[in-house]
């Protein structure tokens, strides 16, 4: 046989072993029930590498898992605030409510509780993100972005341009940047708060609900609650790069970008995914922006100090080594709750933390995988 034979004999074999489904070494998932029956998990942030908080959106409830101590602590919220997206700045935790159309900041060191009204009526506040000690938000039903400024108690509000948007993920990019999903109408949304401009880009149509966006380095991150596929969106060249999830339908709703990788849940593939970009060349595609200007109205509000409850509980977790399945620059691991409707994530030091809907668990994966996977790049 030729050596010009041998060594294409030989690329075929390495493209096939790269682009088939390979088993990855084994992981750990520990698994922790919430306490209340019915919690309905949704999203969470990480305090330590054993800390958590995330939201119990179906019992009104605040909620922090300890891993080091198996402890959960509920703080019921008052009836009716369906808690959704939040994040964390020092000891303060601050959440949307989803129903109770308010913004509010539990204090974790003092236990207490700060609420602040949305002046849209019912308008559905979901997602936000930190600008130093203020917060962006996303009003679903409003159709709005809102900013709130404890320090002057004052909320502003610039209307979406496209109507019927169902604004979601929000993530505060560089400088004046503010970046939206617009779940109802496949386009990511730029709010330059400097120039009160709103510029939207409109997703190919393989993307069909975009609900949660992460930043990092320049690029807006996101998945597809709709479909298998993952991109990223640079707004200084409108490039978007996008990949497609191995798993058939996958329904990715959030993802989490540790330095150059994307760590993604899979709420009908029922998998924890990663994809390592350098692996995987993502396709390019190039997007017309659209910019409109939105003057902002701004609303004085007052704040209130609702009581709320905590409840404490113990609760053991169920340990289960799963092994990862590797096609190309993906790896999956199958969570062992079935239907578990994994949902939100987040990740610290080799700990991936994630929220399942569905199963009302807390759950983390352990894994050396990210340092597993061959560097050769496949189309």
């Amino acid at each position: 046989m030729s050596a010009v034979i041998l060594k294409r004999l030989f690329v075929a074999i390495l493209a096939v072993t790269l682009c088939s489904p390979v088993w990855a070494q084994t992981s750990t998932f520990t698994e922790w029930a919430v306490p209340t029956a019915g919690s309905e998990p949704l999203h969470l942030v990480a305090a330590s590498d054993s800390v958590f908080y995330f939201t119990e959106s179906g019992r009104n409830t605040l909620a922090q898992l300890n891993t080091a101590t198996n402890a959960f602590v509920e703080i019921r919220l008052p009836a009716g605030s369906m808690p959704h997206g939040l994040v964390l700045s020092s000891n303060l935790v601050a959440f949307c409510a989803f129903n109770g159309n308010y913004v509010g900041f539990f204090n974790t060191t003092t236990g207490v509780l700060t609420t602040w009204p949305v002046p849209t009526p019912n308008s559905g506040t979901i997602h936000l993100d930190l600008s130093g000690t203020s917060v962006f938000f996303t009003e679903a039903n409003g159709n709005k972005i809102g900013f709130l400024n404890p320090s002057t108690a004052q909320i502003t509000e610039w209307l979406v341009p496209t109507a019927g948007a169902l604004p979601r993920g929000v993530v505060v990019g560089q400088g004046a940047q503010v970046f939206v999903a617009e779940l109802g109408t496949r386009k990511i949304a730029m709010l330059d708060t400097s120039a009160n401009t709103i510029t939207e880009w409109t997703l190919p149509t393989v993307f069909k609900q975009v609900e949660h966006l992460r930043f990092s380095g320049g690029v807006v991150y996101f998945g597809d609650l709709g479909s298998s596929w993952l991109g990223t969106l640079n707004p200084a060249t409108n490039v978007l790069t996008s990949w497609k999830s191995p798993t058939v339908n996958a329904a990715v709703p959030d993802v989490f970008v540790p330095s150059s990788l994307i760590n993604f849940t899979e709420r009908k593939g029922n998998k924890i995914g990663l994809l390592n970009p350098t692996i995987q060349l993502g396709a390019n595609q190039t997007l017309t922006p659209v910019i409109t200007q939105t003057p902002p109205v701004v609303t004085a509000v007052k704040s209130t100090s609702p009581h709320v409850s905590k409840i404490t509980t113990i609760v053991n977790p169920t340990i289960t080594e799963v092994a990862g399945v590797v096609t190309g620059g993906f790896t999956e691991w199958a969570i062992p709750t079935a239907e578990s409707q994994p949902l939100g994530i987040i990740g610290i030091d080799n700990i991936i933390a994630f929220t399942e809907y569905s199963g009302n668990k807390v759950a983390t994966l352990v894994s050396t995988e990210h340092a597993s996977v061959a560097v050769t790049a496949v189309p």
